[in-house]
């Protein structure tokens, strides 16, 4: 072999190496704790059977799209950067901005199937897109059975439940699974937000004159009550006095009175008063 055909077949042997360091780097990837992969070909064919857990794996020509097993929160607010809150209707026809915050996951036995339907759209973007759509269409459904006074003011109690059942149907037909559903206070206009003010004073003041209302009527009942035992009691106490004054009477008779006169006869002796005036004391 000479010269020139050795230096080829090294400068060969290099290259094969490089290349083939650089193709396994490509093509292994990992799928980040928390989530499933889904191994795809450059065609766009589904290429492992089953999910992949979390680790690295070896995507040939192909790539790995991950979805979320683990909870993972879409945050539909208004922030400095994007505003992504939901607008709604209500009941009474008021348009407002309704912030709210999905958790959700995958059913890993549908990653398949959610593949097949979105392609490689997954995390924001599927925020972003069919799963917003579904808990905008759920806000709008629930929120337009209710006043807006209702919702600000608590009036309605089972609307985060209600929104909580719906959305779960709505998202568990693709694959994905609601964990919970948190709703924050909806965002009127200033005008409406007076209107609001109004009425909830109005309302707390109507209590407060209620409550004084019944407790003044309370507070007489108490004092009627009161008076009328006092009343009752001086009535007893009367017709008891009464009563003992009545049986002491009927026990005085003239043979008591003759006994006690004897008595103080023989006790104190007798007192005799003569023409004169005076008095003459006999002992006993």
């Amino acid at each position: 072999m000479n010269y020139k055909t050795r230096l080829y077949a090294g400068v060969t042997a290099i290259a094969v190496v490089v290349l083939g360091g650089i193709f396994s780097v490509i093509t292994i990837e990992k799928v980040d704790n928390g989530n499933v992969g889904l191994k795809v070909g450059l065609s766009g064919k589904i290429l492992s059977k089953n999910s992949l857990p979390p680790g690295f794996h070896f995507a040939g020509l192909g790539h790995i799209v991950e979805y979320p097993a683990r909870m993972v929160q879409a945050d539909y607010n208004q922030s400095k950067k994007k505003d992504r809150s939901i607008t709604v209707a209500t009941s009474d026809g008021k348009r407002v901005n309704v912030e709210v915050k999905v958790n959700y996951h995958v059913e890993t036995t549908k990653v398949h199937d959610i593949y097949s339907k979105f392609g490689n759209v997954t995390g924001e973007s599927m925020e972003d897109g069919w799963l917003r759509t579904q808990t905008q269409n759920t806000l709008r459904d629930q929120y337009v059975q209710h006043s807006i006074l209702d919702v600000l003011t608590g009036k309605a109690p089972t609307l985060e439940s209600d929104v909580l059942k719906d959305l779960k149907d709505r998202f568990a037909k693709q694959g994905y699974i609601v964990d919970d559903v948190t709703l924050g206070i909806p965002d009127v206009d200033n005008a409406t937000k007076q209107t609001i003010d109004s009425i909830i004073k109005s309302t707390q003041d109507n209590e407060k004159a209620k409550k004084d209302a019944e407790t003044a009527q309370t507070n007489a009942n108490k004092d009627s009550a009161v008076a009328k035992v006092k009343a009752d009691t001086d009535l007893y106490t009367a017709q008891k006095t009464a009563e003992a004054n009545k049986k002491l009477a009927e026990s005085i008779t003239d043979e008591l009175v003759k006994y006690k006169e004897a008595e103080a006869h023989m006790k104190h002796g007798w007192v005799t008063v003569n023409g004169t005036g005076s008095t003459i004391v006999d002992n006993k």
